[in-house]
């Protein structure tokens, strides 16, 4: 989305704040979860917006990173990436991002039995499913709605997010379930991808990324916190393998533009079929559904079919030639 800039005589505004001084303004809330179907989750409503409308505003004022609340929410920083990487050591980096990855597991699978519960019932689902396996998006929203046939609260979330000036514009898909603890103050968020390792394949990794990439799960099933543990650590090595084949880390490897995937403003829906026209649904024994965005973002209406269009017009041409005929013309 462009911003019109403002004038030169507003861009004098915030000058005598410094970076930090700026970045103290920004609102860092991180999404919650609702249940509504294509809700919008921007992370703590009104502040977060205030916040973003302020940030905004000091980087058109200003040629300063002052990343907006949605990109600080998903971060949990406001560090810039590090253009000067140390690919000296990059075999001692990667064993410590492979330590970080398989410690923040390990540890997010001890006495969480909700957490076991969800991965089994999800593993599951996937051999369930694995005829449509091959439909990335009709796979995951049939793997959430077994899910809640199980019982769990789970919902398909799309994120997306604008371009900003540190960030391209993306969009991604994963599930959640929501679980309200009996007693418990605030219900726990999991995040769930079924194919989470799969978001980290590079061309020409190092034998450093092959062991971080090896030590991702390819199903994920964590707390948003341990998420972004993960793709940090994962994230640092992948830009090392980049900059060790002497490749330029492309906007969409950046860490910023991965954490966004995961911890982004989102859109969250429980229907179990699109309920747009349009597309039909793979698998299910040729049972087929009705498909339409249900992340709030309308489908483009469908063109009609040229075999239709023939068939109208030949329909019109014979009629006119009847009607001919019949009043006596020739």
């Amino acid at each position: 989305m462009t911003t019109p800039c403002p004038s030169s005589r507003t861009k004098r505004a915030p000058a005598p704040l410094d970076a930090a001084a700026r970045a103290r303004l920004a609102v860092v809330v991180v999404p919650g979860s609702a249940e509504s179907s294509g809700s919008e989750h921007e992370g703590g409503g009104a502040a977060a917006a205030l916040s973003s409308l302020v940030n905004e505003y000091l980087l058109e004022a200003d040629d300063a990173t002052v990343p907006s609340a949605a990109v600080l929410a998903a971060g949990g920083s406001s560090e810039v990436e590090d253009d000067e990487d140390d690919l000296d050591d990059d075999s001692a980096a990667a064993a410590e991002e492979v330590g970080e990855i398989r410690r923040v597991l390990e540890a997010a699978g001890t006495g969480d039995d909700r957490r076991r519960r969800i991965f089994a019932d999800v593993a599951d689902a996937m051999r369930e499913l694995e005829n449509v396996r091959g439909e990335r998006s009709a796979f995951r929203r049939a793997v959430m709605s077994l899910l809640r046939e199980r019982g769990h609260d789970a919902g398909l979330c799309k994120a997306r997010w604008d371009k900003t000036t540190s960030m391209v514009a993306g969009s991604y898909e994963y599930i959640d379930v929501v679980v309200t603890a009996a007693g418990a103050e605030a219900a726990t968020r999991y995040i769930v991808d079924v194919g989470f390792a799969d978001e980290f394949d590079v061309a020409r990794p190092t034998e450093s990324y092959v062991a971080v990439r090896s030590a991702l799960p390819e199903v994920l099933v964590a707390r948003p916190d341990d998420v972004r543990q993960i793709v940090r650590a994962a994230s640092s090595s992948l830009r090392r393998s980049l900059k060790h084949r002497r490749l330029s880390v492309p906007p969409w490897r950046k860490r910023k533009f991965m954490l966004a995937k995961w911890l982004g403003p989102y859109r969250r829906t429980v229907n179990a079929v699109p309920t747009s026209a349009g597309t039909a649904m793979p698998g299910g024994g040729g049972a087929s559904g009705v498909c339409r965005t249900v992340h709030g973002f309308e489908a483009p209406p469908r063109a009609k079919a040229w075999s239709e269009l023939c068939g109208l017009y030949i329909d019109i041409y014979i009629h006119v030639y009847i009607v001919i005929l019949s009043s006596g013309y020739f």
